[in-house]
């Protein structure tokens, strides 16, 4: 991947993130009406965190050099799904990318800015991040599993 590629990728990632900013906050929010309150602080806080890589992303692009009319990609918003179910919320969640392609991308992204070690920084905190996200996802769709939808519902009161 080449430096302009990678910029490029750069700003995608950050549009990724408002949207998913977006959906969390939705989830956030229905969750909280109907009662399910840690899933909703988790979700919440999730919203929070993709909002910030996303600016993260646009300063950073702009440090590397981009001007306000190159940043057209990093501040669209792409779409994400959205449902009231919250096993189907979980599982939206990891449909676009919150997995382990997401980490592989990131490090992917992180070999392209080898020569930028600030870049490459930000990147790895990404990284952790996603990472503690998925394990997250996934501790919840195996805690589904084990005791049941409903007992998990009571759970997350």
């Amino acid at each position: 991947m080449t430096k302009n590629e990678a910029i490029a990728k750069l700003a995608e990632l950050a549009a990724v993130w408002y949207g998913n900013s977006k959906q969390h906050a939705v989830f956030a929010a229905y969750n909280k009406f109907n009662g399910y309150n840690k899933l909703a602080e988790k979700f919440a806080e999730e919203a929070s965190e993709e909002f910030a890589e996303a600016n993260e992303a646009i300063n950073r692009l702009i440090e590397l050099g981009c001007q306000p009319t190159d940043l057209a990609t990093a501040i669209k918003t792409v779409e994400f799904d959205l449902s009231a179910d919250p096993k189907e919320q979980l599982e939206l969640d990891l449909k676009y990318g919150t997995d382990d392609s997401a980490i592989q991308e990131l490090s992917l992204l992180s070999q392209a800015f080898a020569d930028d070690y600030i870049t490459q920084e930000l990147i790895q905190k990404w990284i952790k991040g996603e990472k503690e996200h998925i394990d997250w996802n996934r501790q919840h769709r195996q805690l589904i599993e084990k005791v049941g939808y409903d007992n998990y519902l009571l759970e997350m009161l």
